[in-house]
């Protein structure tokens, strides 16, 4: 049974996780772009890329996943203990997140006519990017349960990967809030939180 859970995630991680990361290097770094069609049309586009993306990693995860190396306990337990942090974290930031910001909708949207507001309250006083920081906790912790050297040296890829979309999305930040949102940066940490009485 548990060979069958962490094949699972494994399967689960090489798929969906280079899928999620194109999407959003698709995404902001062409935002303007993309306002100019819209979040449909954009979404047509984008989309069945990432389906042929995913089919492509399903077909071939076997191969992908690698070597598996057992079931490792310890590791178990390590990745139970994260994922309490990355619920919590998750909890917090959706209080203030709508289905169309988590989609990337109102960055596709154009200029007027999905206005957005900087978020800088909650969970935001104390890490400007608390979606990743809670995807990169879960992603380390399904990695460590699933032990498969595929899923590691996937992580190893991906994760300066997701410093770089951090980077991408702060640059579509600072050009919707100029200001606001640079002194924002300078006083709030990207992703380790600094807790603050």
């Amino acid at each position: 049974m548990m060979d069958r859970i962490r094949y699972f995630l494994a399967a689960l991680h090489i798929v969906t996780l280079p899928c999620g990361v194109l999407y959003w290097f698709l995404i902001h770094p062409f935002a303007r772009g993309w306002r100019k069609l819209g979040p449909l049309r954009t979404y047509l586009i984008v989309l069945p890329a990432m389906a042929g993306l995913g089919i492509l990693l399903f077909r071939w995860r076997s191969q992908l996943i690698g070597a598996d190396l057992g079931t490792n306990w310890i590791l178990v337990v390590i990745a139970i203990v994260l994922f309490v942090p990355m619920f919590w974290v998750e909890h917090e930031y959706k209080k203030h997140l709508s289905f169309a910001i988590l989609s990337g909708f109102q960055e596709l949207s154009p200029q007027g006519t999905q206005p957005g507001r900087m978020l800088d309250q909650g969970i935001y006083r104390v890490v400007r990017h608390p979606r990743y920081l809670s995807a990169g906790i879960g992603v380390i912790a399904g990695a460590l349960i699933a032990n498969y050297l595929g899923v590691y040296i996937l992580l190893s890829l991906l994760l300066p990967m997701g410093y770089a979309l951090v980077r991408l999305e702060e640059r579509e930040l600072i050009d919707r809030f100029g200001d606001q949102y640079r002194q924002y940066r300078h006083k709030v940490p990207a992703i380790i939180p600094r807790w603050r009485r």
